[in-house]
This record gives C-alpha cells, structure tokens and sequence, in this order.
C-alpha cells in the first residue's frame, strides 16, 4: 500500500470518528445507556406500592440487624485486642456503618415500584442525604459487598461525540438494582425473607375484608333474617300496645 493511499484511508477513518485514539471515556465494564444490559432493573411488589413498602421495610430492618451483629463483632475485637489477644479489628469497608442506612434509605426510596428503574448519580446522593461523595462511594461498596444493593455501570454517547475523531463515550450514573434473595447470604438472607413474609402476609390480612360473625343461635339467627328483610322491603308497620 502506498503512502498516499494510506493516508487517504486514514483522513476518512478520521472522518468517520475510527481513528486511531481511543473511542471512549467510559470505565471497564461499562454497558451503553440504551443496551439491554444497561437496565437490570427489577420490579419488586408487583407494582403495589403498599408491597413495595414492605420489601423497603424488610431491607431495612436486614440492615440494623446486620449493622448490630458488626457492632458487636467490632466492640469484641477491641475488647480483645486491649487484653492482648490477637484479634483482628475489622476494617472500616468490612462492616457496615451507621449513615450508610441514610444512603440504603435513600435510594430505596428512589426506587421506582412501577417499573424498578434507579440510577440516581452520587452528587446526587450526597446532596440530598447530606453526605460526602466520597462517604457514599464507599457506602455503595459496602452495601453492594454484603447483599444489600447492586448496580450495572453505564456509558452514553458523548454529546456533540458523533463524527469527530476522539472519545465517542462518557461515562454515565450507574444502573442499580436490588436482588436480596440472591445476594444476601447466611443469616442476612433467611432474616431479609422472614421480614418480608410476615410483612406481606399482614399486608393480606389487613386488605381481606372480615366475614361476618356465624350466629350459633337458630331463634337468633331468625330473627336477624326477618330484620334484614324488613330493611330490604321497607318500613314494618308495628300494632301500638294500645290498639
């Protein structure tokens, strides 16, 4: 090939936005916006939100007890470590921490019951939970690494991108989602399961109408069949003791 062919071949790429540079800013992993893996979404509640609100019930009552059990495991540690055993305090990224509740909170209440959708960015998470965006990238990490949230990360086309040589993507707020019967495990999962049974099973109890009481009495019973009849077909007219 010659060298002017060569060049022709690579103005056109140029052109094309196929040069030789790489095409994107986005992150490994990173599924574009509009792709099918890129919207991992689940719907929880059947689209009910008073269902939904009992599956945001149970994950958070997973969470305290979860936070609790590493509040022990973390004051035992210490209390070892002062007596001279060696014994391991767990790091900050291995137990879960009191304001990652306000970042759980938050984007449960985010969530869409309709149709699962969640992709809040973290300025915006901050923002509105009052945190760092430092604090609530690693509390994403750790309520991802014990079950409790997971996400997909996300790229688009980069405004203005089409046609130009350089970067073609960005990256983009990520894609979460919540599948706690898979991703919580031991205790946390049978815990996250008997909250939510029991959430949902007085959810039914309080939407079934109650039947009405059976009268054991025949006489009784009777008698309150003549009462509804006569409600039914009007007034009764009743004799008057004098008469």
């Amino acid at each position: 090939m010659s060298a002017v062919s060569f060049g022709d071949i690579m103005r056109q790429r140029r052109l094309l936005g196929c040069g030789t540079r790489p095409t994107d800013n986005a992150r490994p992993k990173s599924h574009h916006e509009d792709t099918r893996k890129a919207k991992p979404w689940r719907v929880h509640g059947d689209r009910n939100r008073k269902r939904w609100n009992v599956f945001k019930a149970a994950a958070l009552r997973t969470f305290d007890i979860m936070r609790q059990k590493h509040l022990m495991a973390l004051r035992d540690a210490r209390a070892a470590r002062r007596a001279g055993e060696t014994m391991e305090v767990p790091g900050a990224q291995e137990r879960l921490h009191g304001d990652d509740r306000a970042v759980l909170s938050y984007m449960l209440d985010r969530y869409n019951h309709m149709n699962g959708e969640l992709y809040p960015a973290y300025a915006t998470i901050a923002a509105q939970t009052g945190l760092s965006h430092g604090f609530v990238k690693a509390a994403m990490a750790r309520l991802r690494a014990f079950g409790l949230i997971d996400w997909v990360r996300r790229s688009k086309t980069k405004e203005g991108a089409e046609g130009h040589a350089g970067p073609q993507l960005e990256q983009t707020s990520n894609a979460y989602f919540f599948s706690w019967p898979e991703q919580l495990i031991g205790s946390a999962r049978e815990t996250f399961l008997n909250f939510l049974t029991i959430g949902l099973k007085k959810l039914t109890e309080r939407q079934t109408p109650a039947s009405p009481p059976r009268i054991s009495d025949p006489e009784l019973a009777a008698a309150l069949s003549r009462l509804r009849a006569g409600v039914e077909h009007g007034p009764v007219s009743v004799s008057s003791a004098s008469s």
